[in-house]
């Protein structure tokens, strides 16, 4: 095992460390050095950001430049197999989404949102790597909104607010993937030879309501319409009070509840968390004197 990073690892993780920064120029020829040096047979791509950025320009350069730089240096040094994260998010929150959306199902497009957009450019460069290098594999996981102990995104700090606001009339159905669920499907990517490239949806054997998961957290729910909704987040954004911009509003209006059918045929994936899991063990993680006795109290 090695780690590729711009910082160095833990070291309590004893793992090898070589620094690669996928924003630079020569990153590409850099990191095919390194795979040609350390001779990996398989690469994980986990190089996104889960909450967005203000500084637009370097998540663009990391996540869509960066993967397409990755994955040309994996092709040129013979990699057999690249895992490159992928969110359910990319199928984007809308009115007319199924239940459940498949990996057949179209992605979101003209999305306001760079957070998006970056994460979409990335899975169309593994798309085109697919078709271009066969004999390299590419598996594109996509992970539900991640939900547990450690776990800290713009989802997670929303929860720890007393008072949210939510658009009026909407209560969705959510995904909460546990991170261990997220870790597992990871590791059975990278070492299940018969693993088919394409994407897959990794998300929790159940979801819940977006406001159950208000109500069972201790939070307080403020319906505002959601125009309302999405000028105040945008306002609150551009003055660093938000930790989302308002096109994310939409996300707590529609669906975009993901099928994990396919991983589980195809990987050998099936969590063991349900989305109130997550919740549960999150409140314990982040607020253990409350929240959490709501949630036992109505599981």
């Amino acid at each position: 095992m090695l780690a590729l990073d711009v910082s160095r690892p833990p070291s309590s993780l004893g793992v090898p460390y070589r620094e690669i920064d996928l924003t630079q120029p020569d990153s590409d020829q850099r990191l095919l050095e390194i795979l040609g040096e350390e001779k990996v047979g398989r690469l994980v791509h986990m190089a996104f950001f889960t909450s967005p950025r203000r500084d637009t320009t370097y998540a663009h350069e990391l996540e869509s430049i960066g993967t397409l730089a990755l994955l040309a240096a994996a092709a040129a040094a013979g990699v057999e197999r690249v895992i490159v994260r992928s969110f359910t998010a990319v199928y984007g929150a809308r009115g007319q989404n199924p239940n459940f959306l498949t990996e057949k199902s179209p992605l979101a497009q003209g999305s306001p949102l760079g957070w998006l957009r970056d994460k979409l450019e990335a899975e169309r460069h593994a798309e085109s790597f697919e078709k271009r290098c066969p004999e390299m594999g590419i598996v594109r996981l996509r992970f539900a909104p991640l939900f547990g102990p450690g776990v800290h995104t713009f989802y997670t700090a929303l929860f720890d607010r007393r008072c949210i606001a939510v658009p009026m009339g909407y209560d969705p159905l959510v995904q909460l993937l546990h991170p261990e669920d997220a870790v597992e499907a990871a590791i059975l990517a990278t070492l299940n030879d018969d693993v088919p490239s394409g994407p897959l949806n990794i998300v929790p054997h159940a979801t819940i309501a977006l406001r159950t998961a208000l109500h069972l957290s201790g939070k307080v729910p403020l319906p505002v319409p959601h125009p309302v909704a999405g000028l105040a987040a945008s306002l609150l954004w551009a003055a660093g009070l938000s930790p989302a911009p308002g096109g994310f509003v939409d996300y707590a209006r529609f669906l975009f509840v993901a099928d994990g059918s396919r991983a589980e045929e195809a990987l050998g994936f099936s969590a063991r968390h349900s989305s109130l899991d997550a919740l549960r063990d999150y409140l314990r993680y982040r607020h253990p004197t409350r929240g959490a006795l709501g949630a036992e109290a109505q599981a």
